[in-house]
């Protein structure tokens, strides 16, 4: 009895059994792809080579060229070299009646090109190094070591606003260049406030952060820091915002307009708008009274929540990279419920500090701000920003014991401010590790010490790195 034939296949159907998967391929015969534009580059390099169109001729007369040319070259000197020594060993022998040994020629040329080259080097180095003096009398190596330093320093993320932030830059900047800023974009007061009315994105606080990282003159940042105390229509408006206002202008676009203004001031980092959308700041008070704007968020007292509107604005997508690469995140200085936690409540803010294994440290305010956080201590600034964005945001905060005069303290009870209670034990219970020292600058107003505050946080950055 025969046995059945196979099935026969129609050459117009697909032959490979349907349980076939590319693992089932040989392995001595592994399956590569080239990209298109890959094959389209290599193609056109064979093009080059096709016969006919006059490529391989004049390439290889070219090249015949310049093996003559390098030939002859290496000829000429020969030829040069041994008359100009025999001329030079001819006028010896003329001016000094002594006959010098070709040996004793070359070693002489020698030693007298080598000290010729390093005397050039060493002014062109003076040269260089006049070009580029500062004020403060470093010379190029000095500047070039340093800018070598930062270049190479941690990837730091701070986020916040108003004047807390721009003091903390101040003192970053020192130890790394790989500062990003995220600025909150909530402001509607002042000369910010005027011209969002006209359209514009807020810039008050991205300008008095580009200001801390500025490199450019003194002069020039006082400048772009200077607001107009008359004029008319300038009346109130800081100088700095009106150059953003023009860069908008003339890009188009409001983070373009922040970056070449960066640039006008040459910034040690950047400075980023924690989102493009027009977002206003919100609460919820303890009575359930309601209110909107920055303005008026920062004059309540009992805030018991704060939100922006819309309550799901986008991030800048530069910002949430920013933050997935940081080594060390600082969460404030700040007004609390006006300039931190609407920085926060970006939701893929929130989100990507979260997922970040990198250090999250809040820097506590020194004094409490009469109304917004009246009467808070260290703990309760971290209980608001947890209360709002959960647990996982903050893992470090910072807070001063150091000691403030009871005259200062005395004229800010008056204006309906305390000191910040650091107490470090409540902190503890909410899973957050406290940190102490004295990081104030006492002068007329009670601030952070931008030096005392970076110092420590970058110790803490080394501690952490060590265990």
């Amino acid at each position: 009895m025969k046995s059945p034939l196979p099935p026969q296949v129609s050459p117009s159907h697909d032959s490979t059994p349907q349980n076939f998967s590319p693992e089932d391929a040989p392995p001595d015969k592994p399956q590569t792809s080239l990209t298109p534009a890959r094959k389209a580059r290599s193609s056109r390099t064979l093009q080059w080579l096709t016969p006919g169109i006059s490529i391989k001729r004049w390439g290889l007369l070219s090249l015949l060229g310049l093996a003559m040319a390098v030939l002859g070259a290496s000829f000429a000197a020969a030829e040069f070299s041994i008359n100009f020594g025999n001329l030079l060993i001819e006028w010896v022998l003329l001016s000094t009646g002594r006959m010098i040994e070709p040996a004793a020629l070359g070693i002489t040329l020698l030693i007298g090109g080598v000290v010729l080259v390093a005397v050039g080097l060493r002014g062109t180095f003076h040269a260089v190094e006049r070009a580029y003096a500062r004020e403060g009398g470093d010379d190029f190596l000095q500047i070039s070591l340093r800018r070598r330093k930062l270049e190479n320093g941690e990837k730091l993320v701070a986020l916040g606003g108003g004047t807390g932030l721009s003091t903390m830059l101040r003192g970053l900047k020192e130890y790394t260049s790989n500062i990003t800023a995220i600025v909150t974009m909530a402001d509607d007061g002042g000369s910010s406030g005027m011209l969002r009315k006209e359209g514009l994105l807020p810039p008050g606080d991205l300008r008095n952060c580009m200001a801390a990282l500025a490199e450019a003159e003194p002069l020039m940042t006082q400048l772009f820091q200077h607001r107009f105390e008359g004029l008319g229509p300038l009346k109130g408006h800081s100088f700095g915002n009106l150059v953003v206002a023009a860069m908008y202008e003339m890009t188009g676009d409001f983070e373009s307009a922040v970056r070449e203004t960066s640039r006008v001031l040459a910034i040690r980092g950047r400075v980023l708008p924690s989102t493009l959308d027009d977002v206003r700041l919100g609460a919820e008070l303890e009575n359930g009274e309601e209110i909107v704007g920055q303005v008026n968020v920062n004059h309540a007292t009992g805030i018991r929540r704060a939100f922006l509107i819309p309550e799901t604005p986008r991030a800048l997508p530069g910002v949430v990279e920013a933050i997935q690469d940081a080594e060390i995140i600082i969460i404030g200085p700040g007004s609390l419920f006006t300039s931190i936690i609407p920085n926060l409540l970006v939701p893929e803010i929130a989100a990507a500090i979260k997922q970040s294994r990198a250090p999250k440290v809040y820097v506590c305010n020194v004094m409490t701000q009469p109304h917004e956080t009246a009467n808070f201590k260290a703990s309760d600034h971290v209980k608001a920003i947890i209360r709002h964005i959960g647990s996982g945001v903050v893992t470090h905060a910072l807070v001063n014991n150091g000691h403030v005069e009871n005259d200062v303290l005395e004229r800010y009870r008056r204006a309906g401010a305390e000191y910040v209670a650091p107490d470090e034990d409540a902190i503890t219970l909410l899973g957050v590790r406290p940190m102490h020292g004295n990081f104030v600058n006492i002068t007329n107003l009670v601030r952070h010490d931008p030096q005392k505050l970076a110092a420590t946080i970058f110790r803490l950055v080394a501690k952490i790195e060590k265990e």
